[in-house]
């Protein structure tokens, strides 16, 4: 519903990420935008919201989780739940040398969105949502290449300090079609 390319019909972009994948046994929504592109898009595109039965975050950076509050807002059910890796609630932020730090998680606290229904199912394991889509849990790092650089801007803010953001939230949805495997 919402990526960072613009100008396609009245449609309107944003840095980020919001899909919508609807099947007959079940509609989930992967992530949902920066701010208010994958409601806005929802309502050209005559998108219900409310058919979402379940919303997957794949990480907890802002530019993919900022639109869940009106996400939620224009779903208007007592209860969504939404699957996420425990480490979605780290805080998360951007830090250069010429500019201040900037926080980059989910930009809302969890007892907001819980008073908008939302119902979080933490897990780091895979979650099936139908007997051929499931969520792959936390994406480990094993390769030489998916190392953490030193001049990498992404920290986690704890008690005593920043660390590395080694993303560890980092997770994608597996579908098994016909045609065969689809990751997003």
């Amino acid at each position: 519903m919402s990526e960072n390319a613009g100008g396609i019909g009245d449609l309107i972009g944003e840095w980020g990420l919001s899909i919508l994948i609807e099947t007959d046994a079940i509609n989930v929504l992967l992530d949902t935008g920066k701010s208010i592109s994958a409601t806005y898009n929802a309502n050209t595109l005559g998108i219900d919201l409310s058919s979402i039965d379940k919303i997957v975050l794949s990480h907890s950076h802002d530019d993919h989780t900022g639109g869940l509050r009106e996400v939620l807002r224009r779903i208007r059910r007592s209860e969504v739940e939404i699957i996420a890796h425990p480490d979605v609630w780290a805080l998360k932020y951007r830090i250069r040398p010429s500019q201040a730090d900037r926080f980059g998680g989910i930009p809302f606290q969890r007892q907001e969105l819980e008073n908008f229904g939302a119902v979080f199912n933490l897990t780091a394991k895979p979650t099936e949502l139908t007997d051929n889509i499931m969520t792959t849990g936390e994406i480990p790092m094993v390769t030489d290449f998916e190392t953490i650089e030193s001049g990498d801007t992404r920290f986690i803010k704890e008690d005593t300090g920043f660390r590395p953001d080694e993303i560890l939230d980092d997770q994608a949805i597996i579908i098994n079609t016909e045609q065969g495997l689809v990751v997003i």
